[in-house]
């Protein structure tokens, strides 16, 4: 009887943490959904990346549920491969992570606001809050160790083959987002939208970075509470 109740608590010890860490994970990655989300709903544009897929969007079109696994079917094996990491069935996990996060996209973009037409204060108010938040997310994608979504797995990767953080990679990455966009932009004709880059595109583009780095912390600390390792 003893060997069985120790049996069991030992198996509810191990699958505790690993299913807090699927919940904490699932919700970091919400997270990123919202913060697309914010920023498709403004008039400030949105960060590259994002601008990137939003010409691509509207060029082809195609949803954000399918674009972002082809999207992310190109990146990985770049990332993998700057990393020098042997590919692995793993490889195609992010790209059900891309689909989810385009899953979150499209319900969201049904129930946020769009404040586009509104005044100048409530967009600054979505564009604020879409950096932080998307922070957070990342922050609790990296501490649950499970896959990085494919576009910040490049940038993780980028990080790392500079020798730096991922915020630092993060902020090369927006960078090279950007020169994608106005190429994409050329190529769909969406000059009139200036290739939908905006104020958006600038703050987040330099304040994502920084910011990543400096909530590591306090994210950290907080989901350590949990207990989840």
């Amino acid at each position: 009887m003893n060997d069985t109740t120790d049996s069991r608590s030992v198996q509810r010890f191990q699958w505790r943490p690993f299913a807090l860490r699927v919940v904490v994970y699932s919700f970091g990655l919400a997270l990123l959904g919202v913060c697309v989300t914010l920023m498709l709903k403004t008039n400030l544009g949105m960060d590259a990346w994002d601008a990137f897929y939003r010409n691509l969007n509207e060029g082809i079109p195609l949803d954000y549920r399918y674009l972002n696994p082809i999207i992310a079917l190109i990146l990985l094996p770049i990332a993998y491969a700057m990393q020098k990491k042997r590919v692995t069935i793993w490889i195609l996990f992010p790209l059900i992570v891309s689909a989810y996060v385009g899953w979150v996209i499209d319900e969201l973009k049904e129930i946020i606001p769009d404040v586009s037409g509104e005044n100048l204060g409530w967009n600054i108010l979505y564009l604020g809050a879409s950096i932080p938040i998307c922070a957070v997310g990342l922050n609790m994608v990296t501490f649950c160790r499970f896959p990085l979504p494919a576009l910040d797995e490049l940038c993780f990767a980028i990080g790392k083959a500079m020798k730096s953080t991922y915020g630092k990679g993060k902020l090369v990455g927006e960078l090279l987002a950007l020169v994608l966009t106005v190429i994409t932009g050329l190529i769909y004709h969406r000059q009139s939208d200036w290739f939908n880059i905006g104020v958006a595109t600038v703050v987040f583009g330099f304040g994502i970075g920084p910011m990543i780095d400096w909530l590591k912390k306090p994210v950290y600390r907080g989901l350590e509470g949990l207990k989840i390792w």
